[in-house]
């Protein structure tokens, strides 16, 4: 799957997504499929609002790593690289519709606050762009609508809508996603490769992994790929393969379909010692007690 290949001459320019933004218009809306050219690990100057429709999976915001699921509502600020790859099978190779995304230019948005101090609101928002924030509750599911709807809005009316969500979203529930010490170093190695180890990993991860193979792979000596990998992630690739697998657990957990053996087993690890050892030191709890504490949080559908 890993196809192209690094020396050890320094890493090239970060992989750019070019948004090709009428001018006659303040932002750029559109809706794309999964797999995509677009759907990639890449950075771009724009402000990014992207919703998930459909499909389950891991999605990247810098230095963070999580699960995604349908109603998926994230903000990317300027220049974070950042990726969402949706778990396929041969039965639906192809997602159709799965992105919503709208982007704009943080100076649209300087000089509309400027000219109408009410958007100061935005403020904070924007602030905590900078390190990728998602939403959550009430206020995230209605802005989702609404940013479906844009599609079928002429341009008054998605500019009003537009509005409509920044407000609600700056007073709905959220998090930031990135480390506060995720800086320039990392953000500087997001490559064309790193695209590829990501995918490559997200599609593995069950498998088992080492990281001289993937080193090989990529043409690279094992010294090189561990420096690769930790300045274009910030992570090392060890502790980046735990995070995933970790993570899938967690949903696994939460659905109580499986035993915690089969779980251990099926995200990858072989010793049940240490998924436990490793889910405490990740989660400041076993599976078991995890389990427990969100039982509560699974939809009923699940149950």
């Amino acid at each position: 799957m890993i196809t192209s290949h690094l020396n050890d001459t320094p890493l090239g320019a970060p992989v750019f997504e070019c948004i090709s933004q009428d001018p006659k218009f303040s932002f750029y809306w559109h809706c794309h499929d999964f797999p995509a050219p677009i759907a990639r690990w890449n950075y771009h100057p724009e402000y990014e609002l992207h919703l998930i429709r459909y499909s389950a999976g891991h999605y990247f915001v810098g230095d963070y790593i999580g699960r995604f699921e349908p109603g998926n509502l994230v903000l990317v600020g300027p220049n974070i690289p950042h990726a969402w790859f949706s778990e396929l099978d041969d039965s639906q190779p192809v997602i159709k519709g799965r992105d919503v995304v709208l982007q704009f230019k943080g100076e649209w948005l300087e000089h509309m606050m400027a000219l109408c101090p009410e958007l100061n609101c935005l403020s904070t928002l924007i602030e905590d762009s900078a390190l990728g924030v998602e939403f959550k509750g009430e206020e995230a599911a209605r802005c989702a609508e609404l940013l479906v709807r844009m599609g079928e809005q002429d341009n008054a009316g998605r500019l009003l809508t537009m509005l409509t969500i920044l407000r609600c979203l700056s007073q709905s529930e959220y998090h930031t996603l990135a480390g506060r010490g995720y800086g320039l170093d990392a953000k500087g190695a997001s490559t064309e490769q790193v695209d590829a180890v990501l995918r490559y990993i997200h599609d593995h991860f069950h498998e088992e992994l080492r990281m001289a193979t993937l080193a090989e792979n990529n043409g690279m000596t094992p010294s090189t790929f561990s420096r690769f990998f930790k300045h274009a992630t910030g992570d090392t690739f060890v502790a980046f393969l735990r995070r995933i697998r970790i993570g899938h657990a967690c949903r696994l957990l939460l659905e109580g379909k499986q035993s915690i053996a089969d779980i251990c087993f099926e995200v990858g690890y072989n010793n049940l010692s240490n998924f436990n050892r490793h889910f405490r030191e990740l989660k400041g709890m076993t599976p078991r007690q995890y389990q427990q504490n969100t039982a509560d949080l699974v939809p009923k559908e699940l149950q």
